[in-house]
């Protein structure tokens, strides 16, 4: 099978600072890539330019047809007045599940998640409750990929041990960006 990102020769500068040159590499079906390096390397952009969310100056980033790509941001910030119920709702209907499907999904997270109801204001929630409804918003739909920056950022050992157990658990790819090693021990198979 193809690998689920492709990416070749990508360039990105900020005026005439270069944040990276040239990078070539491949995201294939079970990789767990820890992306490390120090603060303004591009570690960041570079997720951002994967997640077509940005372009690189130069290079291609090539998605195997069909596959989903999820994508969490360093910072996880929602929407007054929209509750966890809501922000699940809607990226079901971007991944096109039915509508017969949705509520057992919604479900199904909202458990895995450890969330008490799904009626809570999700602007309202604590940093790494906020963190961890963005992964749910990312992982619900089914990513065949999944972005992560800074995932840890405002979890507890709590959160953090169950992120480390959702993704050694997870059918999808992941790339991360973290600063927090012995999460990487945990999780990733390789670094760059």
């Amino acid at each position: 099978m193809p690998p689920i990102l492709n990416a070749q020769g990508l360039t990105k500068a900020f005026g005439a600072t270069a944040l990276f040159r040239d990078i070539s590499f491949t995201v294939s079906d079970g990789d767990r890539i820890g992306l490390i390096g120090p603060n303004g390397a591009g570690k960041s952009t570079l997720l951002k330019v994967l997640a077509a969310e940005e372009d690189a100056d130069a290079g291609d980033v090539a998605v195997r047809k069909r596959a989903r790509v999820g994508y969490v941001k360093q910072e996880s910030e929602f929407a007054a007045g929209l509750t966890i119920r809501d922000v699940l709702e809607a990226a079901l209907k971007r991944a096109h599940v039915s509508e017969a499907e949705r509520e057992g999904r919604l479900r199904e997270t909202g458990g895995r998640i450890g969330f008490p109801s799904l009626d809570v204001e999700a602007s309202k929630l604590s940093g790494g409750w906020r963190k961890r409804l963005a992964i749910a918003d990312a992982v619900v739909s089914g990513p065949d990929v999944l972005l992560l920056d800074e995932p840890t950022n405002h979890l507890d050992l709590a959160g953090i041990s169950w992120l480390e157990g959702l993704l050694n658990e997870a059918a999808f790819a992941c790339v991360l960006v973290s600063h927090d090693r012995y999460f990487l021990e945990n999780v990733a198979t390789e670094i760059v």
